[in-house]
């Protein structure tokens, strides 16, 4: 392997340098990477390769040559791995991703590292598609940003799945909803995307899980799935769903099960506190499928999958349950709030999977105790409750690495 060095005229002050990639293969590119430092940028040029094990494992920058120019393949779980840093954020852009047949956690693009102590990873102008795949498994509470992609998926082909079993103590320390999040490093954020088919859900927000899910369009899509303490150990932490187009343009009768107009709901809450605002519904209702509810909400820990143990041990609240957060101290009842949304939105609660223990849903869930406004349109804000910046500032071009001119191009051979 040899090394170019060209100098460049740019500034004396810059310090950031490009390290252009001889192709796109994963060999390639993996040698590019090591002879990488922090906040280097990676160009990967134009090409179509199959990647199956890469490893991204500095704070540098993969620049693709745009999205159906640089065209990566992953069949495999991990196919690509990417961990958060301490020493600077990571990007990944300008590239399309297809996946298919790679089911197993953690999916095709594993993504995970330390919670507070490390760097975002950012996700910005890319293409990926999926068949009979799921492309992310993220297993991080918070701290990746997804900008400007384009996801396109068949039925059960999730974009996103949020599992979180090592930084544990996301649950036990306070939120970080909206301004709370002071530096933007906290959740993960998922903005500005457009999101086609997916219909049984774009994501899946699992344990521990902080996620902002908003200034999204989605067509034909399941929407915002998520698990709570039941089936799951914790089940997710809290949510901010505002500012989306739930939009459903197939709404043709086509036969089974699979079909991208078979959607079940838009948003479906099974535990844990959040905001749900300012978003638009189209109207859930097919001549196959008929009316469904665009917003479902569980407690499967009181029905067959209870934490606290035999039905007679089961009381309200049931650990990390519909409308309970963390003060940082001790669980605490912090309602779900509900306003502003248009359209057509039909908010259902009950339960699920049989009521074994013959509960009635009002004990464990009541509005005004555990969410506020139960028809989502008007209402009143959360108090003290104010949204992050947006964009978020690490996806604006000022901040991208691939835009800082560079003092060094080197090229690897």
């Amino acid at each position: 392997m040899s090394i170019v060095l060209v100098l460049a005229c740019f500034s004396p002050f810059a310090s950031a340098r490009t390290v252009n990639s001889l192709s796109c293969t994963q060999a390639d590119v993996q040698n590019a990477m090591a002879s990488s430092v922090a906040d280097d940028v990676i160009i990967v040029p134009a090409g179509n390769c199959t990647w199956t094990s890469l490893n991204v494992s500095k704070a540098i920058t993969l620049q693709g040559a745009g999205i159906g120019l640089t065209n990566i393949t992953i069949s495999v779980s991990q196919g690509l791995t990417v961990a958060k840093q301490a020493a600077g954020v990571t990007r990944f852009q300008g590239f399309s991703v297809s996946s298919s047949n790679a089911t197993a956690w953690p999916h095709s693009i594993a993504v995970g590292g330390g919670w507070l102590n490390a760097q975002p990873v950012v996700f910005r102008n890319n293409a990926f598609t999926m068949s009979g795949s799921a492309m992310f498994g993220i297993s991080v509470a918070g701290g990746v940003i997804f900008s400007h992609n384009i996801f396109t998926g068949g039925w059960n082909d999730f974009a996103f799945t949020v599992k979180d079993l090592t930084n544990v103590n996301s649950w036990t320390t306070a939120d970080s909803m909206g301004t709370n999040d002071a530096n933007g490093t906290k959740n993960i954020y998922i903005e500005d995307n457009t999101f086609n088919g997916q219909s049984n859900g774009v994501l899946d927000c699992d344990d521990n899980c902080r996620v902002v899910f908003r200034h999204n369009t989605l067509a034909n899509s399941g929407g915002f799935n998520s698990h709570g303490a039941d089936s799951s150990p914790y089940g997710m932490r809290h949510f901010e769903i505002y500012n989306n187009s739930f939009t459903f343009p197939d709404t043709s009768c086509t036969a089974g099960n699979t079909s991208l107009s078979n959607i079940n709901q838009y948003i479906w809450i099974r535990g844990g506190t959040g905001v749900i605002f300012d978003n638009s519904f189209a109207a859930l209702s097919s001549t196959c499928w008929g009316r469904k509810t665009e917003v479902k909400l569980s407690i499967r820990g009181a029905e067959d999958d209870r934490p606290q143990g035999t039905c007679s041990q089961v009381h309200y609240p049931v650990p990390h349950q519909l409308g309970q957060s963390n003060n940082g101290v001790t669980d605490i009842t912090d309602p779900i709030y509900f306003w502003g949304n248009t359209g057509t939105m039909q908010i259902a609660g009950g339960w699920g999977w049989g009521n074994p223990c013959g509960f009635t849903w009002t004990n464990f869930f009541q509005w005004s105790r555990d969410g506020i406004n139960p028809n989502g349109t008007g209402g009143t804000a959360k108090s003290g409750y104010a949204p992050y910046a947006y964009p978020h500032p690490l996806t604006s071009s000022s901040t991208s690495a691939d835009t800082s001119p560079p003092l060094v191009s080197i090229t690897v051979q």
